[in-house]
């Protein structure tokens, strides 16, 4: 028995049943195409969006913005190459930085490795920072610092001390760098007046011990009265080399005294350990019976008016002279250790003398 198609009506025969029927022409074929041509003319097919099916239009365009075109093959293909080489330069840039990355990982974990990235900042240049030390700022990364580290110096420097206080500003020049905690610098600082004749006796001063003994007005009055008692003028102003001088001006006679016995009136003195400049002798004169009388003698080195000495008159132990002549000493009587005379009144009597010499 003959049927119709649910949606368009169309005629259906049943082989089983129909098949002796006569195949009718309009019945089975135009009428149904009629049909068919007349459902097929009232379709009406709107263009796609994400609102709606539809007709879309293909594209192969990767980087456009329309949401009216359906991707091809191929712009996926070149959509999903782009993502891979966008990975590796990602997981790239994270490695440079010393963040582990690969493309093996999802681009959900390496966003999450990108957020953790601390953005270097600041102004430091390589000049502000230690050598060897390794810095990034705002402008680049992995940058050396040049600074150098510095130890102890020794240096000579310069001093002043203006206002006559116990110390000295020193002042020296530091190399350029870095001075870690407890290094020590060392200025030299260099006076050539700071030696131990220039500072007073028990005084150190930057320990150096003082040699210097400086007279008190006491002492400096003492040796300018002894020096006068000499015979050489001085005065309490004076200077040290002035008095020192003046000590050196100052005549030093040497000195020797003795008796001798005039046996035969010749009196001979040697051995002496300088030669005399003047010889004094006065002995008893010869007659016993009269022993308060005496005979001086003097006897000169250098001539006085062509005489080298003369012996004297008699005369009394009270100073008063009695009668008798002198006698000039026309030769010179002294040698480089002593001196001798003949005075022929001195005989049987014991001579005392006196010499002085420098």
């Amino acid at each position: 028995m003959a049927s119709n198609t649910p949606n368009l009506g169309l005629l259906k025969k049943d082989p089983v049943t129909d098949s002796n029927d006569t195949f009718n022409i309009k019945t089975m074929l135009n009428d149904n195409w009629d049909k068919i041509d007349s459902a097929m003319g009232n379709i009406k097919v709107p263009d796609a969006s994400t609102a709606q099916k539809g007709i879309v239009q293909l594209s192969n365009a990767t980087d456009g913005t329309r949401e009216t075109v359906a991707a091809t093959e191929r712009a996926v293909g070149q959509a999903f190459q782009y993502g891979i080489e966008r990975k590796n330069e990602v997981a790239a840039a994270l490695n440079s930085i010393g963040v582990p990355a690969s493309t093996s990982e999802t681009w959900a974990e390496l966003i999450t490795k990108m957020a953790s990235v601390i953005r270097a900042t600041g102004n430091a240049t390589t000049s502000d920072v230690l050598a060897g030390k390794t810095f990034s700022n705002g402008n680049a990364n992995e940058l050396t610092g040049s600074i150098p580290i510095c130890g102890d110096e020794f240096k000579s420097g310069v001093w002043s001390n203006s206002a006559g206080v116990t110390f000295v500003n020193a002042e020296m020049s530091l190399s350029g760098g870095y001075y870690p905690p407890g290094t020590k610098a060392r200025p030299q600082i260099t006076d050539l007046n700071l030696i131990p004749s220039n500072i007073p006796k028990d005084t150190s001063i930057f320990g150096v011990k003082g040699l210097l003994e400086r007279l008190s007005t006491t002492d400096r009055n003492a040796i300018v009265s002894a020096i006068s008692s000499k015979g050489v003028w001085a005065s309490s102003s004076d200077s040290n080399g002035v008095l020192a001088d003046k000590i050196r001006q100052i005549q030093t006679l040497k000195y020797a005294s003795g008796s001798v016995n005039a046996s035969d009136g010749n009196v001979y003195v040697g051995g002496l350990a300088f030669r005399p400049k003047m010889v004094k002798m006065y002995g008893r004169y010869e007659d016993s019976s009269n022993p308060e009388f005496y005979i001086p003698c003097f006897l000169f080195d250098t001539p006085m008016y062509q005489m080298y000495g003369f012996r004297c008159p008699v005369v009394h132990e009270d100073g008063y002279g009695l009668s008798g002549f002198g006698e000039v000493i026309h030769d010179n009587a002294i040698t480089s250790s002593g001196f001798s005379v003949k005075a022929y009144s001195w005989r049987y009597n014991s001579i005392k003398w006196e010499a002085w010499g420098n």
